[in-house]
């Protein structure tokens, strides 16, 4: 989920970007610093909006930069237990897919597309369903809901995100408008 949140930081502004206005040089130092930084309680931080507040700069003995308080504006993404997320599968391997959900990607297991047996078509990089033979491939758009978030501060690449589509109205785009429509042809059909 993407948040606008209110935080506090430190800019350092080097001493070459000294003759910079200095809301630019403080909001160029922030993002710098901050953008693209996992954590594990605010999530990861996509982009500094702005500074709200720029207190005091400070010299530190035999270093050349001024570093002031900042008080800034930020979006941030951080991926919520049982929070139900749109994306597209951007990648398909032998134990399930790969949806890219904001700066990260999620696992959707072949356990957790459907209640059918899955099996991998390597040949068409595709998981296949056999008894509804349904498919999913690279650039489907998917529903699916967030289970499992372990976030590394670390090693960011190495955060895990784990999905499941087995609930009602998950799956793949497709696969729900079929549904609604088989829904609507029944309820008309009722009406008759």
């Amino acid at each position: 989920m993407y948040k606008k949140m209110k935080l506090e930081g430190v800019a350092k502004i080097e001493p070459d970007r000294l003759g910079d206005p200095l809301e630019a040089a403080v909001e160029k130092s922030l993002r710098d610093k901050y953008e693209a930084v996992v954590d594990k309680t605010l999530g990861t931080i996509v982009a500094v909006l702005g500074a709200d507040q720029i207190g005091e700069g400070h010299i530190l003995p035999g270093d050349g930069a001024i570093y002031y308080k900042v008080v800034f504006n930020a979006l941030v993404f951080r991926p919520e237990m049982q929070e139900i997320i749109e994306g597209e599968v951007v990648e398909i391997v032998k134990f399930g897919a790969f949806l890219s959900m904001g700066p990260f990607d999620g696992l959707l297991h072949v356990s957790q597309i459907t209640n059918e047996y899955i099996s991998y078509d390597e040949k068409n990089a595709r998981l296949v369903s056999k008894e509804s033979n349904k498919s999913l491939g690279e650039g489907d758009k998917v529903r699916a809901r967030v289970i499992a978030v372990s976030l590394n501060e670390k090693e960011p690449r190495e955060s895990k995100i784990g999905l499941t589509m087995r609930q009602t109205g998950l799956g793949r785009l497709e696969w729900l408008e079929a549904d609604d429509q088989k829904l609507a042809e029944s309820a008309k059909a009722e009406a008759k």
